[in-house]
């Protein structure tokens, strides 16, 4: 097996990302930037200061505190060019004043065709990314008051979160080649309510992030690998309209790397229905969802939203389900 070519084609996978992360997606960490859940993702990915759902330990862990119920949620996403993009996880609140969740994010493509030098076809190659995520939130203000402190102010007003992140990554040909990195991030939210209309989030994504490696055990003359995820800033606001079935929300991005984004969403929303539609910085997005009682306390919530192609590598489907209870 040349392995020559298998490093080629591993370079090639990996910056398969940009197709669907755009700006950023030509450096490390391109699956962590595409959004996650359908309801973010129909919203054009603006959800920093609207955290408070399943997803809240992606967004802003700071919104796990606001959990109306534990949360078990899944997502799936139908793409274009074999690639896929999944999540599953649990969040659960704390009262009086915390939330946490766990979760992992699978991205990847399997049995790519690779071939040598004379063109023969010589097996398949696995290609996985993964996120194990670990997310607390705490409202402050709401702690503080615990000791008599601050009894003048909202409880809520201000919460912050913290997700810790176990990152992996691997290419394998299920016989000689077998490449791994793995490595550690953090990102850190702030969200403020000051009126129950409005709020406002921060986060702050990829601390520390990258993904290490060596490769002295597959090539003659390896090396130990570096790849650094550029560190990631949102701003939001979130806005509940003077309509009741109708709210707004906007994001703006930038990163290290020099890259800005603007993301706009817009929900409209009944007893057991809903519509979005989005702006996710160079492209629209819409989707919609429905809620319902599965089984005396168990609500379910059924999401989707299609995505339109960035580089003209087709559209994609979001599928996502969250189960209260």
């Amino acid at each position: 097996m040349d392995k020559k070519l298998f490093l080629i084609l591993f370079l090639l996978i990996s910056t398969s990302a940009i197709l669907h992360a755009e700006g950023n997606g030509g450096f490390a960490g391109a699956f962590l930037r595409i959004g996650l859940g359908a309801r973010a993702l129909a919203m054009g990915n603006a959800q920093v200061a609207n955290p408070e759902n399943g997803y809240g330990g992606y967004y802003n862990a700071a919104g796990l505190p606001y959990l109306p119920k534990k949360t078990f949620s899944i997502s799936y996403s139908s793409m274009s060019l074999d690639r896929r993009f999944n999540y599953v996880g649990l969040a659960t609140p704390l009262p009086p004043f915390g939330g946490v969740s766990a979760g992992w994010i699978y991205s990847g493509v399997t049995n790519i065709r690779a071939y040598d030098s004379r063109g023969e076809d010589v097996g398949g190659l696995d290609h996985g990314l993964h996120a194990i995520y670990l997310s607390f939130g705490f409202k402050i203000l709401a702690m503080l008051q615990q000791s008599g402190q601050f009894k003048g102010l909202p409880s809520d007003l201000i919460s912050i979160g913290i997700s810790m992140k176990y990152l992996r990554e691997g290419l394998d040909d299920n016989e000689e080649f077998k490449y791994s990195g793995k490595g550690f991030g953090a990102d850190l939210g702030i969200l403020i309510k000051p009126h129950k209309e409005f709020a406002f989030g921060y986060q702050l994504k990829d601390l520390n992030a990258k993904l290490e490696s060596n490769t002295n055990d597959i090539f003659e003359r390896g090396s130990t690998l570096e790849n650094k995820f550029p560190i990631t800033q949102k701003l939001g606001i979130f806005y509940h309209t003077p309509l009741d079935w109708a709210c707004v929300a906007y994001d703006f991005e930038w990163s290290d790397a020099g890259e800005e984004k603007h993301h706009f969403g817009a929900e409209l929303v009944s007893k057991i229905a809903s519509g979005r539609l989005g702006y996710d910085n160079d492209h629209f997005t819409f989707g919609g969802g429905l809620e319902f009682r599965m089984i005396k306390r168990v609500y379910m919530m059924l999401d989707y939203a299609f995505l339109d192609d960035v580089e003209d590598e087709g559209v994609s489907h979001v599928f996502s389900w969250q189960f209260l209870f």
